[in-house]
């Protein structure tokens, strides 16, 4: 059975979004664990792109504003750019914005749970979290299938098939490609897939 490793990054992480992920949401399809990370605003992203349990995780829960109230000089951004700078680190981890100003389904953010909208919190991540999870699945998936496809071909080096297939299956330990690797790897996926699409 597949397993997928789901982190919550918040700087004042919210009860019901922690305890749906944690003990609430289910699949009989695959398993999940569940990891958070509760956020320092002074320690700056680079913390976080460092982080173990960034490293291993497959699909990252973050909050928009997480950055936010960090100090002008130190420069501010959103969650939803944030996940722009972890893609360039980990092309592989899915990244779900947490958002209190409203859902973007097309860029994966989903609005937090608000006590004013008549339903509890497990009622309502019940509701909108489900499909959000599932496609970050899917998606993760594609790439394991494609990544046992490259690892049975002969003609790519074992270093780089091992830190493509580890990374794939949230073993962090391939934080030492540069972003030339991580170019030729997205490339490398990219041609794989249009061979199977062609």
């Amino acid at each position: 059975m597949d397993k997928f490793s789901i982190l919550y990054i918040d700087d004042s992480p919210e009860s019901g979004l922690a305890r749906y992920l944690d003990r609430e949401y289910t699949n009989p399809q695959y398993e999940t664990e569940y990891h958070e990370i509760t956020f320092n605003p002074d320690e700056g992203y680079e913390s976080l792109i460092r982080d173990p349990k960034v490293k291993s995780a497959n699909i990252i829960f973050i909050d928009s504003r997480l950055f936010e109230n960090r100090k002008v000089a130190s420069g501010k951004f959103s969650g939803e750019e944030f996940k722009i700078i972890l893609k360039k680190y980990y092309p592989f981890i899915e990244v779900i914005v947490i958002s209190q100003n409203g859902a973007d389904p097309r860029v994966n953010t989903i609005s937090k749970y608000d006590p004013n909208c008549g339903e509890s919190a497990s009622v309502y991540y019940a509701e909108h979290l489900p499909a959000y999870i599932e496609n970050a699945i899917d998606n993760i998936l594609v790439y394991r299938r494609l990544a046992e496809k490259l690892e049975v071909n002969t003609n790519w080096e074992s270093t780089l098939k091992e830190k493509i297939i580890n990374s794939l299956n949230g073993v962090g330990k391939y934080d030492e490609l540069n972003k030339s690797d991580i170019d030729a790897l997205i490339n490398t996926f990219k041609e794989i897939q249009e061979k199977i699409d062609g």
